[in-house]
């Protein structure tokens, strides 16, 4: 009897639940009752009096959503295109510089030994090339001249006494040339003695600012006694090291911007002026130096300085980000050819919000590729394009996670791809070494 009972409230519970579903969905009934099964009588008077929908033709497909692949004439699956356009990479580099001097020395004697009579400049004062920065006592030197200016004048009178003996005939003419001999050396002596004094005078060999004058009066100072240091800082050379992904497009003249980190407030525009002929083995960076202006004497050699330089980028193609199709050999787009879909295998070179960079030996400029119905494009199957979407007038810069802006302006003119893209942005220590480097790689 309990038996009896669950077999009873089991059909009871299915019959509600098939009432349930006829009423929620008609086109059930309408599906059982067009099929080939055969029913009783009584079960189609059923779902008719249930469900009376279910005895109607059925309506037209509505139209698909946007965005769902819908299939055209013939089977084809309709679809929105987008063309394959050409783009150039900004590349941009940011490298730790330091700064010096345009030109620098150390002042020492020259190859002479004496006692600092005079020291007539200070720490900070601006000279002049040729200006005195220490005088030595010079007694002997200037003793020394004077002899040697009276051995010129008895060796000139000397001459004039023979040239006269000569035209009177008494001497011969070798006599004469002898002593025009003695003449000529007792003007070297004169000269040697002239150029000891001067070596008393301890002179500026550039113009700049004075640094730190190591001696004063009453030292005794010889060839290794430094005197003091010049520095000509009207202009600032900055050296910093470009890793070796960026040498090809390094070249003389090319602008940089360098920020003191001192002085972060502000922009220091230059150019690079020179440009090592060899990378480093160790660190696989060139040695690169630009020149700042300095017109304001605001920096010192010695400072840090934050370099950024912006290189001509390389020329790629450019897909909608959305047409990518990632698959287990790599990214794929597919190409539309004579109204079907066909596999274009790509390499990403670069990404960004509104286009991707990329290349590929399959794809080129003005080609249409699928960007929406993706789901259901199949391996040369038949599509039919909705509409082709217009390209975008450029790209907006992304930053990277350095802070340095990874432009992709797109351009009009078409071009042919080049090889595959290499690191975007790099920050480089002053020393060029490769552990403190950090590179953003596209």
């Amino acid at each position: 009897m309990a038996i009896l009972k669950q077999v009873l409230v089991t059909a009871l519970v299915l019959i509600v639940a098939a009432v349930a579903y006829l009423k929620w969905d008609p086109g059930a009934g309408r599906t059982v009752l067009a099929s080939d099964m055969a029913l009783p009588g009584f079960v189609r008077t059923a779902i008719l009096l249930v469900a009376p929908e279910a005895g109607e033709p059925a309506p037209e497909a509505a139209e698909a959503p946007a965005g769902n692949p819908r299939r055209g004439g013939g089977g084809a699956t309709i679809v929105v295109a987008d063309t394959v356009a050409t783009g150039v990479t900004r590349t941009a580099m940011r490298s730790i510089g330091t700064g010096e001097a345009i030109r620098s020395v150390v002042v020492y004697p020259d190859n002479t030994t004496g006692i600092i009579d005079e020291v007539p400049v200070q720490s900070g004062d601006q000279v002049e090339a040729g200006s005195i920065l220490a005088r030595l006592e010079r007694a002997s030197e200037e003793v020394a001249v004077a002899r040697a200016q009276l051995g010129v004048e008895a060796a000139e009178d000397k001459l004039r006494r023979f040239q006269r003996l000569q035209n009177s005939n008494t001497i011969t003419a070798v006599e004469v040339t002898d002593v025009a001999r003695e003449r000529d050396n007792a003007r070297l002596d004169l000269q040697t003695a002239e150029i000891a004094l001067g070596k008393r005078d301890i002179r500026a060999p550039i113009a700049g600012r004075v640094g730190i004058v190591s001696a004063d009066r009453g030292d005794l100072v010889g060839n290794d006694t430094v005197i003091a240091t010049i520095d000509d800082r009207s202009q600032i050379k900055v050296v910093f090291f470009t890793p070796e992904s960026f040498v090809q497009d390094l070249e003389i003249g090319a602008p940089i911007e360098a920020v003191a980190t001192a002085r972060p407030n502000r922009i220091h525009e230059g150019r690079i002026v020179a440009i090592d002929s060899r990378l480093d083995e160790a660190s696989r960076t060139l040695r690169t130096e630009a020149m700042i202006e300095n017109t304001e004497d605001e920096l010192r050699p010695g400072m840090s300085f934050s370099v950024s330089l912006e290189l001509d980028g390389e020329t790629f193609l450019s897909v909608d980000p959305i047409s990518v199709v990632w698959e287990r050999n790599g990214p794929i787009v597919w190409k539309i050819v004579d109204d079907k879909a066909i596999k274009a295998p790509v390499r990403i070179v670069e990404r960004n919000i509104d286009r991707i960079l990329a290349a590929s030996d399959t794809l080129k400029d003005g080609d249409l590729v699928v960007v929406e119905g993706l789901q259901t494009v199949r391996e040369g199957g038949p599509v039919e394009i909705q509409r082709v979407r217009q390209l975008p007038a450029s790209a907006e810069a992304t930053p990277s996670a350095e802070g340095v802006a990874l432009e992709t302006p797109l351009e009009e003119e078409a071009s042919a791809p080049a090889p595959l893209g290499r690191a975007a942005a790099a920050q480089l220590p002053a020393s060029g070494t490769a552990d403190d480097a950090r590179t953003t790689t596209r």
